[in-house]
């Protein structure tokens, strides 16, 4: 039979930063749930996949009817893995890592095997097309209803209702505690703390070290005359700092349902429970699913940039193991310094087992979530990866400045909501026929997405208005609008590219109002009046619009610089907060020591809702003046604000600005981001600075385009700013191996101009130097590649190290060679650092 035990257990805790410096306590009970055996198995199946749960383990097995190949939620050999310590053997059975956090701010991770599994405090329900397993994880303590400590009277209620050899044993198990005849021993202002009644009438406290056996027979004497859960709790009320000594313990529940082809695992955050005193932290679901051992072969496809390989028993032990955060780092979250921005703009990892594969999409609640991943002979012998989210953030803030202790402070509430997790499970051992998978759960899950119709190379040209600089005025440092690319000049520049020959040609314009780059707040919006006037901005669209240019007016959305008084931006109106109630001031981080710059302006993260008030203004501009726009961080950051007083979690933000930006776009106006997070492709017209390639960690074997292999042919991207790289033909040879456009970011001043600014890295934006060149790069590409932009990239692989090659669907292949040599293979000739396209 299955059963649920109401556990009782009281869970006293003490309520942090509740608006006052006294602590208050508060009561808390939680369910248990345990487990026993009635069925040998339970099971879920449809046409394609058979899921069969082990009710002895929790274990399941996820058949693949295609090919008749079977994924174990954890390895086979795990428990007597030679290589593995015992707490590494714990995790390989273990369903769920668990993260909390006690009293002092330490992290302690628990494992299910050892916390739930092993004691059985777990239930398993099956309903329709699913199966729910619900996990107590923790040291659970038996709990016997009895009266711990009960004032005389009451207990005499019920000693009265029992035979005389039971009140005898009562009163041997049971100490009576008389405030008028104490012991030595006895410490009478403590009793009279924990008993505030006992100066009225005596005491009954059970006896210190009192066994379980004995326990439960006073149970047994209390319940046969009446005594009743609600008496306990009642009684347990009574005297709060008795008993108050907590083991923490935490209820999970995963649900496991199959959707076609695919595994759904679901972990409700309603079915999630913990005390105030151990608040959970992070959840990691499923560690080891489909792991490979040493005696596997295959590869974990890892989101690193575009995608990155690593492959199973690599040996490069002495690396790191793999770790992204989805989306990046959250601006909500305090950090002293930056070493590594590890970020992915898609929530996805995969395994490839012996010439079968495993794709893992991380679907609701993937903004709070990290993936890793490992391969063997580290701590145990298998290869994996998996996702953590964390369900509640934290900050550590001191109590005064009178003390150096701190307290922690979490989010006001817990998420609401669902983590779900698809496995889709295929034949190939392709990461191209991942890619595929991906590209099919984007397209079902957004029906707007659908081919394009260009085929055409898409570039884009940023256009560099203003930037602010330093001067002098009457003796004052002045921050004041440079100009760069005057309204005049953009338009001429528009005339000479259409002249040159280039054809889907996009302008984004960057620093073109309120005060330039480095923009005031746009409550209002304002051109730059150094760059031209009103009309001549007004003129420079509208010829846009009738050359069949697109112009995306640029815009930061997300964050501002305090610019004085009648900037707009009011701090304490307008800012985020941490969730220690600190305004969230941020400073950019330094390449060179990794710490902030804060010699440099600092800026503030906005109010999700300020940001979604900008975009409407920015929105409504745009439709005016038949104009696009361009954001410099939405699609690429994302912030949650954790004021309590106005908590707004990093997915309500991604929702938010969801919402927003398909407004925008219904209304025809086409939208261009940086980045490009998954989140946003139903909505964009143009992603720009995609990070075509990751970074090469030792521990990477390779490096893959697979997001571009998913999105190629539904939106249009391109990579870094070719005169801006540091490497220009690197990047160039980047585009051609993942189906990218171009672009080039110029400016009409001289570089020269930039001197003594912060503005530097431009030095390779002179529009007259650059022209012929970007031309001669973009003829190229158009001449062998346009026709494939709106194909879809059907497989990609690798010839040598170094020699990869991009095939589309009308079979042409692209092949770029990496090497300072040129490759030779067969009929096959590509020079050194370039490419070659064969067209079918």
């Amino acid at each position: 039979m299955k059963l649920i035990k109401k556990a009782g257990l009281i869970l006293i805790s003490s309520m942090l930063l509740v608006g006052c410096a006294k602590e208050e306590l508060h009561r808390q009970v939680m369910d248990t749930y345990s487990y026993e055996e009635d069925k040998s198995s339970y099971t879920l199946e449809n046409d394609h996949l058979k899921f069969t749960l082990d009710p002895d383990t929790t274990y399941f097995q996820v058949l693949n009817k295609s090919n008749n190949v079977t994924w174990d939620s954890n390895p086979v050999g795990g428990a007597d893995d030679a290589f593995a310590d015992n707490q590494s053997k714990k995790y390989l059975q273990s369903t769920l890592l668990i993260e909390y956090c006690n009293d002092t701010g330490i992290r302690v991770l628990y494992n299910n095997y050892e916390y739930s599994i092993l004691k059985r405090n777990y239930n398993i329900e099956q309903g329709e097309g699913y199966i729910e397993v619900n996990y107590t994880i923790g040291n659970v303590e038996q709990v016997f209803l009895l009266p711990v400590a009960a004032p005389e009277s009451r207990m005499k209620e019920f000693m009265d209702r029992m035979e005389a050899s039971d009140q005898k044993k009562i009163n041997t198990y049971y100490r009576k505690i008389d405030i008028a005849k104490l012991r030595a021993t006895d410490n009478k202002a403590d009793l009279i703390a924990r008993y505030p009644d006992i100066e009225q009438e005596p005491v009954y406290e059970l006896r210190d070290g009192t066994q379980g056996y004995l326990k439960k027979k006073i149970e047994d004497l209390f319940s046969s005359v009446g005594y009743t859960r609600e008496d306990y709790e009642e009684d347990k009320a009574r005297y709060s700092k008795v008993g108050s000594e907590e083991n923490p313990y935490f209820n999970v529940s995963i649900l496991y349902r199959l959707e076609g082809d695919e595994l759904v695992v679901e972990l409700p955050f309603e079915a999630m429970d913990w005390s105030d005193r151990f608040p959970l932290t992070k959840v990691n679901v499923l560690p080891y699913m489909g792991a490979g051992s040493t005696e596997d072969t295959g590869f974990i496809l890892v989101p690193e940039g575009n995608g990155g390989i690593i492959n199973f028993n690599n040996g490069r032990n002495e690396q790191s193991a793999y770790y992204t955060e989805v989306y990046g780092w959250d601006d909500g979250m305090e950090r002293d310094y930056l070493t590594d921005d590890n970020r992915s703009d898609y929530p996805v990892f995969g395994i490839s087992k012996n010439g079968s594969s495993m794709l893992c999409i991380l679907e609701d609640y993937n903004s709070v979530a990290s993936i890793s991943a490992d391969i063997s002979s580290r701590n145990h012998s298998y290869n994996y990866a998996s996702a953590t989210y964390t369900t509640l953030h934290a900050a550590s803030i001191s109590v005064s400045a009178k003390t150096d202790k701190s307290v922690m402070v979490y989010e006001a509430k817990k998420p609401e909501g669902t983590i779900r997790q698809r496995y889709r499970f295929m034949e190939s051992s392709s990461y191209g026929m991942m890619a595929k998978a991906y590209r099919d759960y984007l397209m079902a899950k957004n029906p707007s997405l659908k081919k394009i119709e260009s085929s055409s190379t898409p570039i884009n040209i940023t256009l560099i208005g203003a930037i602010d600089k330093v001067e002098q005025r009457l003796g004052f440092p002045v921050s004041v609008p440079l100009e760069l690319t005057s309204y005049q000049e953009a338009y001429d520049i528009i005339d000479d590219l259409k002249e040159a020959g280039y054809h889907n040609l996009s302008i984004r314009y960057s620093g073109w109002m309120n005060g330039g780059t480095k923009q005031k707040l746009p409550t209002s919006i304002k051109t730059v009046s150094e760059l031209g006037s009103k009309s001549k901005f007004k003129k420079f669209l509208k010829h846009a619009e009738e050359s069949g240019v697109p112009v995306y007016l640029e815009s930061m959305t997300q964050y501002a610089y305090n610019k004085g008084l009648f900037d707009g931006f009011v701090i304490n109106r307008d800012g985020a907060k941490y969730s220690s109630r600190k305004i969230i001031k941020l400073y950019n981080f330094s390449k060179v020591y990794f710490g902030e710059e804060d010699w440099k302006d600092c800026f503030y993260l906005l109010k999700p809702q300020v940001t979604i008030d900008i975009i409407n203004k920015l929105s409504d501009y745009a439709e005016k003046n038949s104009a696009n726009l361009a954001f410099t961080d939405i699609g690429f950051r994302v912030s949650a604000d954790y004021n309590p007083k106005n908590l707004v979690t990093r997915q309500q933000a991604i929702e938010l600005q969801k919402d927003e930006l398909k407004k925008v776009s219904e209304k025809g106006t086409d939208l261009m981001v940086s980045g490009g997070n998954d989140y946003v492709l139903p909505y964009v017209a143009y992603i720009n600075d995609m990070k075509l390639r990751g970074n090469k960690y030792h521990l990477i074997d390779e490096l893959v385009p697979f997001y571009t292999m998913a999105i190629h042919g539904l939106v249009e991207y391109s990579g870094s700013p070719l005169n801006l790289s540091r490497d220009y033909r690197e990047e160039i040879l980047q585009s051609a191996e993942s189906g990218a456009g171009l672009s080039f970011t110029f400016m009409k001043e001289s570089t020269s101009i930039l001197q003594d600014s912060f503005y530097t890295y431009l030095f390779g934006a002179d529009y007259d130097l650059w022209k012929d060149e970007a031309y001669s790069i973009y003829s190229r590409f158009e001449r062998e590649l346009g026709h494939c932009y709106n194909q879809f990239i059907t497989e990609h692989g690798f010839l040598a190290d170094g020699v990869t090659v991009t095939a589309y669907e009308d079979g042409t292949k692209v092949y770029v060679n990496y090497n300072d040599t040129e490759f030779n293979e067969g009929d096959i000739r590509i020079p050194a650092r370039d490419f070659k396209v064969e067209r079918r």
